[in-house]
């Protein structure tokens, strides 16, 4: 877990200040979680996932007992490098379903845990191979900020901050498999799908929450990816849809 601004991290059962930039690796079983204070507004770059155990003997740093020895403080050019891995983590977690699917998410998501055990020992560049475009990382930024906005906020968000958008979006879709308002609202369903599983909100205020200016679009593009309505969902969220 990464936070791109300061806030308060529980790390090994202690609440520590972060610095912007610094990484945090848990371990199976460790508690985890973050705060802050009303005028932060971290955005936390985060992943779960089940390690193979080779990987820590291979890499051991990442399999230290001591807490304290999995935090790093990153230099611009790690930030960026691992920023942009988890970037095409996301994305290909997000691809419809296709051939090498999981062995595509299981290479990104090693690449992220090997460029954490090389950190130290490049402290000032970007151990990933991989070179962040900060065009798109702008652009990915201004999606994320806009995931509860409408429609018109978002065209009027892009025209102010990125002004050349009709070229960056087909490189955007190159590189990240949908456009940018189709991830948009990829994520847009996915956020709506914890609301109603965590909250008892009623789904006409998720529907508005999350830039929908009618209920009935809101269930359309919900019942497109999830396959039943949202309320179907929040009643049996593990069903199989068939």
């Amino acid at each position: 877990m990464v936070a791109n601004q300061a806030t308060t991290i529980r790390h090994g059962g202690v609440e520590r200040f972060a610095e912007p930039g610094t990484v945090f690796l848990f371990r199976s079983g460790e508690l985890h979680g973050y705060r802050n204070a009303r005028n932060q507004e971290p955005h936390l770059w985060l992943v779960h996932y089940e390690a193979d155990e080779a990987l820590y003997r291979d890499c051991p740093r990442l399999a230290d007992p001591d807490p304290e020895r999995r935090v790093w403080h990153l230099a611009s050019g790690q930030l960026a490098g691992y920023q942009a891995l988890f970037t095409r983590l996301m994305a290909e977690s997000m691809r419809p379903a296709r051939s090498g699917h999981q062995a595509a998410l299981s290479a990104w998501l090693r690449l992220i845990l090997i460029a954490a055990s090389r950190w130290d020992e490049t402290v000032a560049q970007d151990p990933t191979g991989v070179t962040a475009d900060p065009e798109l990382a702008n652009l990915w930024e201004i999606i994320h900020e806009h995931l509860e906005s409408s429609d018109a906020d978002l065209t009027a968000a892009l025209a102010r901050r990125v002004p050349n958008y009709d070229s960056l979006r087909h490189r955007f879709k190159r590189i990240y498999g949908r456009a940018p308002r189709d991830l948009m609202g990829y994520m847009r369903i996915e956020r709506a799908k914890h609301l109603l599983l965590e909250t008892d909100l009623p789904v006409g205020g998720i529907a508005e929450q999350m830039g929908y200016g009618r209920l009935a679009e809101f269930t359309r593009a919900f019942t497109r990816q999830v396959g039943r309505s949202p309320r179907a969902f929040r009643t049996s969220p593990h069903s199989d849809p068939a």
